[in-house]
This record gives structure tokens, C-alpha cells and sequence, in this order.
């Protein structure tokens, strides 16, 4: 069995730590992470960068993040987008859907594959898609998916959508989301195994080989297609 952890952070690069685990896809949360992410992967060729501002930081963004990004973007095809998204239960809800917009549209116009937070929000999130036209849109991992049904059907009309699965969300309806969608990750939490996370969800599919579905699903994201 090779995993790719499909959403990890600076502090736990679970191909280190865990077995089976051959790579990790590591998101930025602030502007700060940035260099510290670059130098990461210049020591290690199995980390895969994404960079972004999340929804829980954007009260300390600078103005001209957006152009500090796109620089960033532009320097390297491999680089992705995230964490970003919008989070309800968080204050400045306006400024999260601006800085939300500004980082898509980069992922958009750079056909980047984007690893989006979204708690509470699905609404905000799905009348931005509809923006666009869903045949141009990058890859958009919903990162530790755990929507409800309603949620989970409107999200499975777009063919641009990956549900990277976490440890809250082995249960949260597997059995309806097809094996070319299916991520698992890690979170940048040490409790939690990839391994174990994709034997049950083997189990609940009743397909022996969902690792190999897994593995290559996250190779196309890290690859923005």
C-alpha cells in the first residue's frame, strides 16, 4: 500500500512519521508559512506545497498578499492553493469571502488544484462556483469532508470536486461518493492513521483495492490535473 497524505501542515509531515505514507501534500494557513513551506520542500522532494490564507487568519493579511501569492504561484507549476475557504463560526465573514475570491481566482486563472476549508458555508461556497464555468475550474478538494446529504449531492454535480476524508469523516456517507474522489488526510494530526482510514473505507465500499483509487486520485491533484 503508498499513501499520499492529501492535506498536512508545516508541523507534521506525516511521510516522517507514518507508515505507508510515501508523500504529503502541506497547506499554509498565513502569509508567514510561505517561505517556511519552500524551504521545506527544497529539503524534501515528497512534500507537495499548497499556499494560501486561511479563513481563521485573515483578520492579519496584508493587502498585497495577493500579489506576494501569485509571484509565489508563478515561480513553480507544482505549487497548489489552501488552505482557503470560509468558516462561519468565525468573525469577518465578508473579509473571508473577499480573500476567498482573490486566492480562487489566482487557482483559476493558474490552474492550480485548491484545497478548500468550509465550515457553515456551503451556500457562500457553491454561488461562487456558479461564477465560473465549472468546465475551467482546477481541482477543488473539500478538505475533511464531513457535509451533510445535501450538501454532498450538490457537490457531486461538479466534476472538479475531490472529498479529502479525515478521521471525523470515514462514516459521512463513503458509500455515495465515487472511488475517483476519494482523498484521505491526516490534518497535520498525529492520531491519525492513513492506513487505518483507508481500510475502512475499503470496508464500507467492499473494495479491496480503494487504496490504489486513493493513491492515484491524489498523484492527478498534486499534478493540478
Amino acid at each position: 500500500m503508498k499513501i499520499i497524505d492529501a492535506h498536512s501542515h508545516i508541523d507534521y509531515i506525516t511521510h516522517i512519521y507514518q507508515k505507508n505514507v510515501v508523500g504529503t501534500v502541506c497547506c499554509t494557513t498565513e502569509e508567514r508559512q510561505w517561505s517556511q513551506l519552500i524551504n521545506l520542500m527544497n529539503q524534501d522532494k515528497y512534500i507537495y506545497g499548497a499556499f494560501g490564507i486561511h479563513p481563521w487568519f485573515v483578520d492579519s493579511v496584508n493587502d498585497d498578499f495577493d500579489i506576494k501569492l501569485k509571484k509565489i504561484l508563478q515561480s513553480d507549476s507544482n505549487y497548489m492553493v489552501g488552505e482557503i475557504g470560509i468558516d462561519k463560526y468565525k468573525p469577518d465573514i465578508d473579509k473571508q469571502l473577499d480573500i476567498f475570491i482573490k486566492q480562487f481566482d489566482l487557482a483559476v486563472s493558474l490552474k492550480r488544484t485548491v484545497f478548500l476549508h468550509c465550515v457553515g458555508a456551503w451556500d457562500k461556497i457553491l454561488h461562487v462556483f456558479k461564477e465560473y464555468n465549472s468546465l475551467q475550474l482546477p481541482f477543488v478538494v473539500a478538505h475533511n469532508f464531513n457535509a451533510n446529504q445535501d450538501i454532498l449531492d450538490k457537490l457531486l454535480r461538479y466534476d472538479f470536486i475531490k472529498f479529502s476524508i479525515g478521521i471525523n469523516g470515514i462514516n459521512c456517507r463513503i458509500e455515495r461518493i465515487p472511488c475517483d474522489k476519494i482523498l484521505v488526510e491526516t490534518d497535520g494530526k498525529s492520531n491519525v492513521s492513513l492506513t487505518n482510514n483507508i481500510k475502512q473505507i475499503a470496508k464500507i465500499k467492499n473494495i479491496d483495492n480503494i487504496d490504489k483509487f486513493i493513491f492515484d486520485n491524489t498523484q492527478r491533484i498534486i499534478q493540478n490535473g
